[in-house]
């Protein structure tokens, strides 16, 4: 508005204000249409890129459903080693490789479990049986001649030492089982097989028993480190096997001395082992050997190559897995062989020790750490003819250890 310089009046100048309601109309229109497209933009880029990172975890989440559904053979696709998921998903898969060989195990423990006590029942079955059907026959009468009345008793006497045998055996398996700690103490192995011989020679005079090295020369001194009773059960074992499963009048030789390891063996641990030696001891028979089906089973359980349940021929299939458990606890190994010329040789390995050395390992003093360390037991220059012998004093075994332990 002005006013006019005749001061009479004034006048006024005005412009409508709809071209600016709408300008700022259309401004708020588009500033909300493009925030609301960014907006919408935005979230779904960042949907997409959440989706792809958690892609992985997704993977993880319906792998862990397909597990506690009870396929423990799953497992979680890897991602890229250098993220966070990738390592995530390296962890959860060696996690579930332990999970499933713990239930791997716990299921072949119950198969076995219930196998032994199948097995054990069924051996135990029968002399039960036997022992109650003399009783009640003779309970009721059915015998009354003394000579019956005496072969019904040594019948139940026989079925009885069989049954305590066997109960002896499971409760050394189970002890085995245990992993009860050893007494790890000097054996020589020639000692061991020398008294073998004497006692087979003892129990088998009509077979031709003889002690000789591993070359067929003369036996050489075989030190380890171990318990001796368990030991010495070890090779009665195997002797009593032999004589039970050869021809009567067969020859039987027991072969004892070192060797090398052979090349490409390894610790427990994994670590190659280099310079060496083991301390060996061979039970080797001239009978009909073993068939290849039946090698590879004879030191399980209760497996036996004759099906026969009587003591004289089947025995009850615990003698060799007991002597399998025993020398696996003295780290050594036992594999079954064809004897030349026919018949079975049971090899026993256990780690060579120095006999001069003492419990670190260090000669001892006044004696040599190196050269020959071969020393011929006491007994060891006894003509190995099956003429009569004259047995030498036995040093003290533990119970159980006798020529009468039990033989697969």
């Amino acid at each position: 508005m002005y006013r006019l310089a005749s001061g009479e009046g004034s006048l006024a100048i005005a412009l409508p204000l709809e071209p600016v309601h709408d300008s700022v109309d259309r401004v708020t229109s588009l500033v909300v249409t493009i925030g609301l497209l960014a907006t919408a933009g935005a979230s779904v880029i960042a949907y997409a890129v959440t989706t792809r990172a958690f892609k992985p975890l997704l993977r993880v989440e319906r792998t862990a459903a397909q597990i506690a559904a009870g396929d423990l053979s799953r497992r979680v696709e890897m991602g890229a080693p250098d993220t966070e998921v990738g390592r995530l998903s390296r962890s959860l898969n060696a996690m579930l490789a332990h999970i499933e060989t713990a239930f791997r195990s716990k299921e072949q423990s119950e198969e076995r479990m219930r196998r032994f006590i199948q097995d054990a029942s069924h051996e135990l079955r029968t002399p039960l049986v036997t022992i109650r059907g003399f009783s009640e026959l003779y309970r009721h009468g059915g015998i009354s001649d003394p000579d019956d009345v005496g072969a019904a008793m040594g019948r139940i006497e026989g079925e009885a030492k069989r049954m305590g045998q066997l109960v002896e055996d499971l409760l050394t398996l189970a002890r085995l089982d245990e992993q009860r700690p050893l007494e790890h103490r000097p054996v020589d192995l020639m000692l061991l097989a020398n008294d073998a011989v004497l006692d087979a020679r003892v129990n088998a005079p009509d077979r031709a028993i003889s002690l000789e090295g591993l070359d067929g020369g003369r036996a050489g001194s075989a030190p380890t480190l171990g318990d001796e009773g368990k030991i010495r059960q070890v090779v009665t074992n195997l002797v009593t096997n032999a004589l039970r499963y050869s021809p009567a009048g067969t020859p039987l030789e027991i072969a004892v001395g070192t060797v090398d390891v052979l090349p490409g063996s390894v610790h427990a641990d994994g670590r190659q082992m280099h310079g060496s030696r083991d301390s060996v001891i061979e039970i080797r028979d001239h009978g009909p050997g073993i068939d290849e089906q039946d090698a590879s089973r004879v030191f399980e359980r209760f497996y036996r190559a004759d099906s026969s349940r009587q003591r004289e021929t089947g025995g009850t299939g615990l003698g060799l897995a007991i002597v399998a458990a025993i020398v696996a606890q003295h780290d050594g190994t036992v594999r079954l062989e064809q004897t030349p010329g026919g018949g079975a040789t049971m090899s026993v390995r256990m780690p060579w020790v120095d006999p001069t050395a003492d419990e670190d390992g260090l000669p001892q003093d006044g004696e040599a750490s190196d050269g020959d360390t071969e020393t011929e037991a006491p007994g060891a220059r006894e003509d190995t003819s099956t003429g009569p012998l004259a047995i030498p004093p036995r040093p003290p075994q533990p119970p159980g250890s006798g020529l009468t332990s039990t033989s697969g």
